[in-house]
């Protein structure tokens, strides 16, 4: 269990890397620059990580651990359990914009698209005549069309409202897109 100067530390090297990456990308941060704005020094940084890449890792695990909390203790039907994921997001919205353009995009929709809620949504609406062999392009479908709508509406400086978008959403997974 991390003790609270543990959990200090790597608050500030995870906000750090995040503004960071609001900045420029990954490959150009160094860990003196990140060590400098989290106002660590670097054998604190190197306890706990390798690289920046490792720090990603870590702040993208804790991502979908806060994401899938949140899809958990949700109820309702399917559109109210959406929108309530696309307000989560449009909480922290800058943070979020900066994360899902720093991740790679097949990885963060597997695992966005793999967490259990939204793989049962998806099963729910996979077409009864699909076949086993055909299911898998149509769940590939679901993911890349739904992740492509949320990072768009992500990176809009106008961005819709989450209900609008969590009813595009739906209507696109159901087929009745007008």
């Amino acid at each position: 269990m991390e003790n609270q100067r543990i959990r200090l530390s790597k608050m500030m090297m995870k906000r750090a890397l995040t503004q960071l990456l609001g900045e420029k990308s990954l490959d150009k941060i160094t860990v003196y620059e990140l060590c400098e704005r989290a106002q660590i020094n670097r054998t604190t940084f190197y306890k706990y990580y390798g690289s920046p890449y490792d720090l990603l890792e870590d702040i993208k695990e804790d991502l979908f651990d806060e994401l899938e909390r949140h899809l958990l203790a949700g109820d309702g039907s399917e559109f109210e359990k959406l929108m309530d994921v696309l307000e989560f997001l449009n909480q922290d919205r800058t943070k979020w914009k900066v994360l899902i353009n720093a991740i790679d995009d097949q990885d963060f929709t597997e695992r966005l698209f793999g967490l259990p809620v939204i793989r049962e949504l998806i099963r729910r609406h996979t077409p009864v005549s699909c076949s086993v062999r055909h299911e898998e392009y149509v769940r590939l479908f679901f993911c890349q069309g739904g992740y492509a709508i949320i990072r768009k509406w992500l990176n809009d400086e106008d961005p819709a409202p989450p209900r609008e978008i969590a009813g595009l959403i739906l209507s696109a997974v159901e087929g009745t897109v007008m």
